[in-house]
Formats: structure tokens, sequence, C-alpha cells
């Protein structure tokens, strides 16, 4: 592997099987029916919420005409939120920012939904559609999107912060974003830590992690894997 983008790192966080299964095996994301969303899968709703708020002025966000409502209530969920109001109060904030760095020989690189810097502190801002379901927004941000939050730190970084603020806006749940601040004393650990999950895929490690999350949509599940009916077997769940 010689590059790795953001969003496959993202779905080996949150089942390492998957991601094998999309990036190694070349199985495509099955889409996942629901009564509100027909039968569009997560990434295509996700998706035309991020086409939208990219195309919105952020220093004013104003809620499109829409017909589609799930898809409106998303965008209306940023749009009147109060990180929304503090994006609006600064200058100079960039939508879609691309990054690329290279990391243990490895190209990694991807989009940042909004992103600012000035006087070496930079926000990050990442857009979130998933259903939270019985989980905290802080619950999700650990145990999904951790590896996600310090690939973002170090990109910032690498463009010359000195402190780097990344929110998590999930925005089922608008009133509660997910914040985590990093500085660079924090980046030994950071870049260990991309280390250690570029090691494991360059070695093929590739352990199932079902959840509700990771499962919805799996082209995997029920072919080559059991999913969720794994969780009792497993040796993590076994010690618990």
């Amino acid at each position: 592997m010689r590059r790795l983008s953001f969003t496959s790192l993202s779905l080996f966080e949150q089942c390492a099987y998957k991601y094998f299964a999309r990036y190694g095996l070349g199985m495509s994301e099955r889409p996942v029916e629901s009564e509100e969303a027909g039968e569009r899968s997560g990434t295509e709703i996700g998706s035309a919420v991020h086409a939208l708020l990219e195309e919105i002025d952020l220093a004013t966000p104003v809620v499109p005409e829409l017909e589609d409502e799930l898809i409106r209530g998303f965008v209306a969920a940023y749009c009147d939120s109060d990180l929304a109001r503090r994006v609006a109060a600064l200058q100079g904030v960039e939508k879609e920012r691309h990054f690329t760095f290279v990391h243990d020989d490895v190209l990694v690189h991807g989009f940042i939904d909004a992103f600012h810097l000035r006087e070496g502190r930079a926000l990050v801002v990442d857009y979130k559609t998933n259903a939270l379901g019985e989980a905290s927004p802080d619950e999700i941000v650990e145990q999904d999107y951790r590896l996600q939050r310090l690939v973002y730190a170090l990109a910032c970084f690498r463009a010359g912060a000195d402190e780097v603020e990344v929110v998590y806006h999930f925005l089922e749940r608008p009133d509660a974003p997910v914040g985590g601040v990093f500085t660079r004393a924090d980046l030994p650990e950071l870049e260990a830590e991309l280390s250690a999950a570029i090691a494991r895929i360059q070695a093929g490690e590739f352990p199932p992690k079902p959840s509700d999350f990771a499962c919805a949509g799996c082209p995997a599940l029920d072919l080559v894997c059991a999913g969720p009916r794994l969780r009792p077997r497993l040796p993590e769940a076994v010690a618990s």
C-alpha cells in the first residue's frame, strides 16, 4: 500500500474486515433500507448533505428550499446551530479543503469539510449524518473516529498549525458537537498511533468489529461474515 485515503482509513477504523471487503476484494457497499430514506445508503445521504453544505455561504448560512425533508433537515441542523454561528464569525474559512501528507512512506490524503487557520490555531469541522441510536456523540467519536481525528490534527500540523481543534458535528444531534484540542506536544503520540494502524493494514490484519453502524451496508454481511452475530464469540466480548 502506497496511498491511503481518509475514507478508507475511516472504514478500517470502523471495521477492518469491512475495509478488506471494500478495498481488498473490491466489493461494493449495499444500500441500506429505511422508512425515511427509501433505498438510499448512508453514504448517499451523507454525500447529498455534504454537497449542499459545500454550496452554502458559511458566513451567512441559509437553508435552501428542498422537497427532500430528510436532506433539508440535516442541512438545517447545521445552519441553525451554535457551531454554524461560531464558524460564521471567522474570516477565511475554507470548504472542502484538500490535504495530503506522507507518513511511513504512505501518502495520506482526504478533504476537510470546513477549515480555518489563523495565527497558528486551526479549526476543523466534520459534518456527520450518522444515525446515533442509543450511543452518544462522544462514544461514536471515540469508537469510530479516533484515527480520523488524529489524521486531521496531523494534516493541520503539517500545514503550520501549533494548535488544532477538531469538531465533529453530528447533525442528528446538532446541540452536542464533540471537540478535541491537540498541540505539538501530542505529535509523537499521534504519529505513533497512525503508524500502528498503517502497520496493521500492511500486515493484513483485518479482524471483524461488528456494530450496527459498521455492519449497515457491508458487502460481506451474510456472505462471508456473520456481522452482529459474531459479537458473543469475539474474544473481547467473552472477556467482558
